[in-house]
């Protein structure tokens, strides 16, 4: 070939993403080129390795948490999780803000989306929050930044994903999610409330005992479905797919029955939604696949690991670096893709540096969230802009803060492994 497949590669990956080609077909047009262009290899494989790559059990449970968080969404279960968290933090200064995050945390471990939950909770917290006298601005960056939580716990997709790509336990990754989760969630709330006091933004009223029982158990059939997932997949009781299944039909259970918010229009347009977003993952699955293969048959992940232990032969530095690709990476590619294109291309880097799979799954996962709140990406922030009518450049000032407090919760999980690997050793040994 007259020049080198990689540099070839990474020509094609930029050309088609500056032109604004879908990334499933960039992925796949980039493979082919490549394939045909390479006489060593048989074309035959452009049929058979996408099929093999979509061809697996473990994507199902995908759809299936689509399913059951899009119920959430459509049966304003969102209402109930916000009322109960208002009764726990309504009550700091800058209420609303801790309530946004508060939520989302809760949200986050029934819909496995970031964009989900800046839709189901951005749409009733930022007007809630205008009206209250926060800046727009504020509000859509809270809500923006705290929806990521949405990928670190479970039942996170972009968790199910690496779990598919690096053959990881997906009931370690779902146990690892849960400090990390927790510490974003804390030190957002510490960012909010430093500038809800310096802002002088208002409380929600005084804290009631009452109030957070009564709110409680209106919340308490929703938050059931996250405790099902959890125990059911980390004691061993179901496997992840069984559990998006389990998880799906409780969530139309108790929208249709319980709560009576599910009509059977929103049930269709429910599944239209989830079926849309699953043939697009497993699109993306496929003709990542086969770059996948190309890229391993050229051994091009091994020459990456020998030109970033050519930089330094330092732990940390090389570290560092990982860090800095992936948290660049998910400013111009989405969670989705870059997990399936970049992580077998950096696993056999953390595998040689010693780096556990589990771990290294949540760094992948915590940068590229933290990336795509930054343009060109920056889907969840679209979201919230839309919602709040205010510009993306409105949103920058405030964003910066919040990105600051993931940035030292990103820091803290590097250095100290055991934030992600201690849970899971205690719960499944």
């Amino acid at each position: 070939m007259f020049i080198d497949p990689g540099y070839l590669i990474l020509i094609s990956l930029i050309i088609l993403l500056l032109f604004g080609v879908p990334i499933a077909y960039v992925l796949g047009v980039t493979a082919m080129m490549m394939i045909f262009l390479d006489p060593a290899v048989m074309p035959m494989v452009i049929g058979l390795i996408p099929f093999g790559g979509a061809n697996n059990y473990l994507l199902v449970a995908a759809l299936l948490f689509m399913i059951a968080g899009e119920v959430m969404n459509q049966g304003r279960i969102a209402e109930k999780l916000i009322a109960f968290a208002s009764s726990l933090v309504g009550h700091i200064r800058g209420g609303l803000a801790h309530v946004n995050i508060l939520t989302s945390l809760f949200f986050s471990e029934i819909s496995g989306t970031a964009t989900s939950d800046a839709a189901a909770i951005g749409s009733v917290m930022i007007p809630q929050m205008k009206k209250r006298g926060y800046s727009a601005a504020f509000a859509a960056a809270v809500t923006s930044t705290s929806a990521t939580m949405a990928i670190i716990v479970p039942p996170s997709l972009n968790l199910i994903l690496y779990a598919y790509v690096a053959n990881a336990s997906i009931a370690e990754l779902f146990a690892a999610g849960i400090i990390p989760g927790f510490l974003v969630c804390f030190l957002l709330i510490m960012t909010a409330y430093i500038i809800s006091v310096k802002k002088g933004y208002p409380t929600e009223g005084k804290f009631e005992f009452s109030r957070v029982i009564a709110t409680g158990k209106d919340a308490a059939l929703p938050m059931t479905l996250p405790i099902l997932i959890l125990f059911g997949i980390l004691g061993g009781i179901f496997t992840a797919t069984e559990a998006g299944a389990v998880a799906a039909l409780w969530s139309i259970i108790m929208a249709a029955t319980w709560y009576r918010s599910l009509s059977w229009n929103h049930f269709i347009d429910t599944l239209r939604i989830a079926g849309k977003r699953s043939a697009m993952l497993m699109f993306i699955v496929a003709t990542s696949t086969l770059l996948g293969w190309y890229l391993t048959n050229q051994r091009i992940p091994q020459e990456i690991a020998e030109a970033i232990l050519g930089i330094s032969d330092n732990y940390w530095v090389i570290l560092l670096a990982i860090n800095v690709f992936f948290l660049l990476a998910g400013t111009i590619v989405h969670g989705t893709p870059a997990i399936l294109m970049l992580v077998p291309i950096f696993l056999p880097l953390a595998d040689q540096l010693g780096i556990d799979r589990v771990h290294f799954g949540l760094i992948v996962t915590i940068n590229l969230g933290i990336g795509q709140q930054t343009p060109p990406v920056a889907s969840v922030v679209l979201i919230t802009c839309s919602i709040a009518k205010i510009t993306i450049m409105q949103i920058v000032p405030p964003l910066m803060w919040f990105i600051g407090a993931m940035l030292v919760a990103l820091a803290l999980i590097n250095i100290f492994p055991a934030i992600t690997l201690w849970l899971p050793s205690v719960i499944l040994g």
